[in-house]
Order: structure tokens, then sequence, then C-alpha cells
């Protein structure tokens, strides 16, 4: 469904390169046995899998204590008789009469093509369609690809479509901006009624708002831009300003009133020349200052040109209505209606409930923040930090450079005159240009360059998200793993608290002595100084991800469904192919390559070419010509260059092969961990956690009944608890590892 959704957008305008996420392929080993050998030999299918999966995966032959601790004796063949298919093939089975045959007697084993990876999203499956945009706003497109896919693609029960990356972004800032913006407004509106004090002359200024929405759409309009977020800001910014000049010309107004000497239609004409030049000023400057980003076309000007041509146009409009429609205005309501005052109590309120809807609305988005996951997490860090922003901005600066390659040499314009001795006119060079060390022979070799160089800061950039992804998902981890190290003390501190109160209800029975009940109490002291450092600890650790967030204050980690929030699960059969960073060193071997390339085309000779007007004794009509090529006579520094890029090349290769030997060495050996704490884990959560659990309980009910002593329920209690602890303990190793190895595998 993936490949077709990608066929049925690739035609669609807009659209500059669609890729559907590979799902297959990845070879597995597969054993097909054949039945009616078996029947001849007498064998079972399920005698075979057991041998298969305990030569290879390992088979539980006893069991072994440390202490209260019981683990699995596993056996299995050596590393050397586990690393091909030859050793599935040739694994001899014991057959019913005491002979032995190779497996590959009896079964059909070969490789077969299978899943490469399957992805989830909130514990549903999914894959993905990648789109690049281009020359199109996102919005319209998406529109049409979902038109596209209603009418022409067939979805199986249970499957759905969800659209994200920049339309996401762009959807959940369209919804800020419709609460915003009317926000905005409603203040605007209030400080303008409180410098005016006038209700009618409120609304005479606030027409300044559509008529300069009205100058903002039109030049979005006039340059082919889509409405977006940055443009959205920009009107926020327009409807402030454009309101601004209405209120000094406004206020012009009204000065001369209170003086009381002139007629209304004076008081328009001196007030409008009096305000004439600041309002110009103020339209002007803003214009100004805004036209570099109109017309910008460095990194970033896709968000600086909107906003800027929203403010020109808008400031245009406006300008024009508070010159000439504003005083129109004015003179109507001024003629004959008397100003609504709203007295001083009246304003008070207006101002407390405007100031009580701010306060409730940030209230509410706090309390909808107050706790995020990790998948949010990740989301928000990768949206603002700083180094992804930087590396960003290195991809934009290198396809900045590009332009670079394009080595057209320099300009030279020129005059003289020759042969003028003697009072001969001799021959004068009226104007001549001159263009040397054009180095057109150079020019593919620098483009590929540059384009080696954009690659390698794409690949920079991509490793960059992996390793924040990876900072950011074992910070979460730890504030994770702390949060459940405070809740198990709270819960023993609501336990020890019920052990205190018995305690001293058996002390005063005169069931038990005083040592009971003093050891009772020390024993909940000291839950109580444990669990203020485990909260302690936990805000810690909350600080240490925030860092990575950027929130005003540190927000709570949700630790329910803990386990769904693990990384992609890691497996023997994964590699290393597609790991970030031997990505990242595999483009420093090619930018070397190219470089050496490069230093190389600088052996070619450049051009020089030239063109001059003459008069030859004083006769004019006559020109000049020449072109020419430029060698250097001494190759020794260029040489010196040559070899030295070639030398920084092998180097480049060195160092990749050492740290491709390193990832291995390293990613075996976390594996190897990881796959080892996943038994572990699987372990605390079958056996040993159910019985830490009821044997807290079980000591809490014979406690309170006096089947046991205050020592008994303390060893019990405290052993149950140390095997809480430890279960914490490895299953916060157990997701930093798998945070790790998803940096390692780029999965």
């Amino acid at each position: 469904k993936a490949e077709e959704i990608a066929g049925l957008v690739s035609g669609i305008t807009g659209v500059a390169g669609v890729k559907a996420e590979a799902t297959r392929g990845l070879p597995q080993i597969t054993v097909h046995y054949d039945r009616n050998k078996m029947g001849r030999y007498n064998l079972k299918i399920k005698e075979l899998n057991t041998i298969v999966e305990s030569a290879f995966s390992g088979g539980v032959a006893g069991s072994i204590y440390e202490g209260e601790r019981m683990f699995d004796l596993v056996v299995r063949l050596d590393e050397e008789h586990r690393t091909s298919i030859d050793d599935i093939r040739n694994l001899f089975v014991n057959l019913p009469d005491g002979n032995q045959i190779p497996l590959k007697e009896v079964a059909d084993i070969s490789y077969q093509p299978g899943p490469m990876q399957i992805s989830r999203d909130n514990t549903n499956r999914r894959t993905y369609v990648g789109i690049n945009v281009e020359g199109r706003d996102v919005k319209s497109l998406v529109e049409e690809i979902q038109a596209t896919l209603d009418e022409k693609l067939e979805l199986p029960t249970g499957y759905y479509i969800r659209y994200g990356g920049a339309f996401e972004n762009l959807e959940r800032a369209s919804k800020r901006l419709s609460l915003v913006v009317p926000l905005a407004l409603a203040l605007i509106f209030m400080l303008v009624f409180f410098a005016v004090k006038s209700f009618k002359q409120t609304l005479m200024i606030y027409v300044a708002v559509p008529f300069a929405a009205v100058g903002g759409i039109f030049s979005l309009y006039l340059r082919d831009m889509p409405f977006s977020i940055s443009a959205g800001v920009g009107f926020i910014v327009l409807f402030g300003v454009a309101v601004l000049n209405g209120l000094v010309l406004i206020s012009g107004f009204n000065e001369l009133k209170a003086e009381g000497k002139f007629h209304l239609d004076e008081i328009i004409k001196k007030g409008s020349i009096r305000r004439i030049r600041p309002i110009l000023l103020t339209a002007s400057t803003d214009i100004l200052g805004f036209l570099p980003m109109a017309v910008s076309m460095s990194a970033g000007a896709e968000v600086q040109r909107p906003l800027a041509t929203v403010v020109i146009g808008g400031m245009l409009t406006s300008t024009l209505l508070t010159l000439i429609v504003l005083p129109i205005l004015y003179q109507f309501v001024e003629s004959g209606a008397k100003k609504i005052k709203l007295p001083k109590p009246a304003m008070g309120i207006l101002t407390f409930l405007l100031l009580a809807v701010g306060l409730g609305f940030s209230g509410n988005a706090k309390a909808q923040d107050s706790s995020i996951t990790l998948t949010q997490s990740i989301e928000r860090a990768i949206e603002n930090y700083p180094t992804i922003k930087a590396a960003q901005l290195e991809v934009e600066k290198q396809k900045a450079l590009k332009a670079t390659s394009y080595e057209l040499g320099t300009t030279s314009i020129y005059t003289g005159k020759e042969e003028v001795g003697n009072g001969a006119p001799g021959i004068q060079n009226k104007i001549g240009i001159g263009q040397s060390d054009i180095d057109i022979f150079g020019i593919p070799t620098k483009n590929n360059l540059a384009d080696s160089r954009t690659q390698q800061a794409i690949s920079g950039q991509y490793l960059t998200e992996y390793a924040l992804a990876r900072d950011v998902g074992i910070a979460w981890y730890n504030a994770a793993h702390a949060k459940q190290q405070w809740q198990l003390f709270k819960e023993l501190d609501t336990l020890y608290a019920d052990f205190q109160k018995a305690a001293e209800l058996r002390y005063k029975t005169q069931a038990t002595s005083k040592i009971e009940f003093l050891s009772a109490s020390a024993k909940y002291k000291e839950l109580q100084v444990n669990l203020k450092k485990a909260e302690s600890t936990y805000l810690a650790t909350l600080q240490i991800l925030n860092q990575y967030l950027m929130f005003p204050n540190p927000v709570e980690v949700n630790v329910q469904n803990l386990g769904q929030n693990v990384f992609v699960a890691v497996s023997k059969t994964d590699s290393l192919n597609q790991s970030p960073l031997l990505d990242y060193y595999s483009t420093g071997i090619e930018v070397a390559e190219k470089t050496w390339k490069a230093e190389k085309a600088n052996f070619l000779p450049k051009l020089d070419l030239g063109y001059k007007l003459q008069s030859v004794d004083g006769n004019s009509g006559f020109y000049g010509w020449e072109a020419g090529i430029s060698v250097p006579l001494a190759f020794f520094s260029q040489s010196g260059k040559t070899k030295a890029s070639k030398i920084d090349f092998q180097i480049a290769n060195q160092q990749f092969e050492q740290m491709e030997l390193e990832l291995k060495a390293g990613y075996n050996q976390q594996l190897s961990r990881y796959l080892t704490l996943q038994q572990v884990i699987d372990y605390y959560q079958k056996e040993a956690l159910p019985l830490a659990n009821e044997q807290i309980q079980a000591s809490n009910l014979a406690y309170r009944l006096g089947s046991i002593d205050y020592v008994q329920f303390i060893q019990n209690t405290e052993a149950a608890i140390r095997t809480k602890q430890d279960f914490l303990t490895q299953q916060a190793e157990y997701f930093e590892l798998s945070a790790q190895l998803k940096y390692l595998t780029g999965k």
C-alpha cells in the first residue's frame, strides 16, 4: 500500500520526490522439514525444533542459586559452530535407534527473504511515505494528495493515513494562531480604548485593521506566496503598527479640540498637517526596514519573506486609510455625536476580566503540558535544540557555497595611449575591457566537491539528530527510573506507616516489647529520609532532561506503559549498514576524494579574454581583441597541494576503517549485554516481581496476625524490595542500551 501511495502522488504538481519505507528483503535462514523423510526415520518436528533452538539460542539445563537469587543454566553450541548456515545443515540429530544424521537429511535449509523492519507508533504498526515539496505550499499539496488518495486508494479494514512532518507542524501552529490572533486584537482594542476613552473613536481607529489586512493579503497574492505561520505573525505586527498610526492622528485631533479655539474643519486640517510627518516616517521606516527581508535570498529567507511582504503591503493600505479615510470618519463621528465613556469601575472590571482570561489560558496550557512521553521529548528537542538548528544552517551554508564553483576571474576596465611622441596623435585605447583567470575547466570538479560537502552536511545533520535522540532518550529513561524509585519508596511509606501503627498497637497491648516498637519507628524514619532523597534525585534528573526540552519549568515524565516507550527492538540480525556515524565518515571519504580531484583540476589552464575600442591618428572605428590561456610555469606549489589532498583522501579511508572496527566491537559488546538483559527482565516480570509483591502482602498480613515478629517482617520485606530495586536497575540499563543501539544502527 505504501508503494501504491507513492505511485499515486508522484505525478502531483509540487511533489519533488517520493520515497516509500523499505520493509522487505532481509534474508532469513528458513528450515522446511520433509515429513516423508522424518516419517522414515521416526522423528518428530517438536524434537527437531528443540534441538535447533537449544543449539543456537540456548536450552535450559538447570538452575543456579546465588543467595536468594536464581538463574537459569543455559547450554548451546560454542561461537565457532554458530556462524553460518552450514552449521545448521550439519547439526546432528539423534535417531530412536541410537544413530545420528545431519539435519539437512530431513530438511531443506536455505536463505529466504523476510521482513526488513517493523516500525511502530503508539503500539500500532506503521510505515511511511516521504514526500519532498518544491514550488508549492504544503497545505494545498496535502489537500490534493488527500483528494487523490480518497478517490483512488482502497485501504483494508483497520488501516488509516496520518499526515505528519511540516504539514503537522503547520496545523498545530495554525490552531495556536487561531487563539493568539483574536487575543492580540482584543488587547489592541483595549489599549486603544484606554488611550482615547471613546468607544466610537476606538472603533474608528480599529478600521485600520481590515484595511491593513487587505494590503497584506493583496501583497501575498502579487508575490504568489501562500499563507504561512510567518505571514500570520506578520499580520499581528501589522495590526499593531496600523492602529498606532491611527491613534497618533486621532490624538492630534483631540488635542486641538480640547483647546476649544478651532472649528471641526480647522481641527482636521491643522491636525492632519501636524501629524502627516510622524505618520509617513513611521510607515516609511517600517517599509524600508522590512524591505531587505522581503527580497532576501539567504538562509531562512523562506520565513522572512512572507512576514516582510505582509507588513510592507499592509502598511501601504493602512497609511492610505490613516491620511484619507480616517479624517473623513472623524468629521462624520464628531460632527454631532457624543463620546461614550465607561466609568472607572467598569474599566477596572474590564481589565480584570482580560487578565483573568489570560491567566486562565496560561494555566490550561501549563496543565496540558504537565507530563511528557519519550516520543514527545525527542520531537520537542529536535524541533528546538540549538545543535539541530546549527546543523540545518550548515546544510544551507554548503548549498550557498556551491555558487563559488563558478570562478569567472576578475574584470578590468582601462584606457591609454601609444606612440604619442613628438606631437603625433598615436594610438588611443578609448576603453578596454579584460577578463582574466577564467577557470572554465575547473567548474565540474568544483561543482562535484560542493555537492559532496552538502551531502556531508546533510549526513552530519542526521547524525546530530540521532545523537540528540539518544541523549534525550537516556535522560528521559534516567528520569523515569528515578520516578519509579520514588514511587516505590512512597509505596513503602504506606507499608511502613501501617507497620509502625501495628507495632505501636502490639506494644500498648503488651504483646511485644518496647524494642520492637522503637525498631519499627526507626525503620519508618529511615524510610522518610530515603523518600526525600529519591524525590530530590528525581527532580535533578528532570533538570537534566529539561536542558534538551527548554521548557520554562521542568515537566513530569509519563511512565505509564513504560515498556511501549522503548526504542525499536534490536536483534542479532541487525547490522551497522545504516549507521549514521559510518555514513558521516563515508561522506568524509567522498569529500576528500572530490577535493583531490579539484586540486588536480588546478593544473588545467585558465582563459584570458580582452576587447578594446581604439582611434589611430585621430581616426575612430578601430578595435582590438585578445584571447589567451594562463598556465603556471612552475607547478611546485600546486603539486604539493595535490599530493596533500591525496594523502587526506587516504587518511579519510583509514579513519573510516578505524571507526568501523570500533563501532563493530562496541556494538557486539552492547548487543550481547542487551539480549542478556531481555531475558533477565522477562524473568523479573513473569516470576520475580509477582513473588516479591506476594511476599510483601503475606509478610504484612502475618505480622498483623502475630504469626511473625518484626525481625522476620523486616527481613522478608527488604528482600522483596531489593528484588524490585534490582529490577528497576536492570530495566534502566536495558533502556539505556536500547537508546545506544538505536543510535549505532540508525533504526
